[in-house]
């Protein structure tokens, strides 16, 4: 038994080196791309909007999870402007920018994704659960449910759509600031 906690460790700990796309500084990059994206694409970004509910990133862990979450982060993100590309009618944004934007979220996901994907078969196959990636998970899941309710609530107004950039924009620097620690953690 305590050779499958340290191989778990081990494995955690492997993943969170592996991962040379946040490394390398190559998600810096992207992700710099997608806050200016979020910028160009609407007016000036509202920074008093808020939404009725919050969510923040979970600070770096030393299990590696981090990756997880800016994977699972990305996928969210896409999802939330991609399901509701029909509502966007609303809002005068720079399709251009909108669709680059969603084009950058796309490809930090598939990147992270590369990262994730032994390193998840390899954990679910040693210890068969996920740690906390998968509280925090679902907990991300729920946030995301939750714009898009926003969104509903408020007949995608041109408004609720600014709100939603707004959120996304800050969401983005949260994550920003867990590669960075993963980045500190792993030299």
């Amino acid at each position: 038994m305590e050779f499958n906690t340290q191989y778990r460790t081990q494995s955690r700990y492997e993943f969170s080196l592996g991962c040379k796309w946040i490394q390398n500084g190559q998600y810096k990059s992207k992700s710099k791309v997608t806050l200016n994206l979020l910028k160009q694409m609407g007016g000036e970004l509202v920074m008093n909007s808020t939404v009725p509910f919050r969510y923040t990133v979970p600070p770096h862990s030393q299990k590696g999870d981090d990756i997880l979450v800016l994977y699972e982060a990305h996928n969210q993100i896409g999802k939330l402007y991609i399901r509701n590309l029909d509502n966007l009618t609303s809002v005068s944004w720079n399709r251009e920018h909108l669709e680059m934007f969603q084009s950058a979220i796309h490809r930090q996901s598939v990147e992270l994704g590369k990262c994730v994907e032994d390193a998840v078969q390899e954990e679910m196959t040693i210890s068969g659960d996920m740690g906390l990636q998968g509280n925090t998970t679902k907990r991300m899941k729920r946030y995301f449910k939750k714009l898009e309710a926003y969104l509903k609530s408020k007949n995608y107004t041109a408004n609720a759509w600014e709100t939603i950039r707004t959120q996304i924009w800050k969401f983005v620097i949260q994550l920003d600031l867990l590669a960075a620690a993963n980045r500190r953690f792993t030299e």
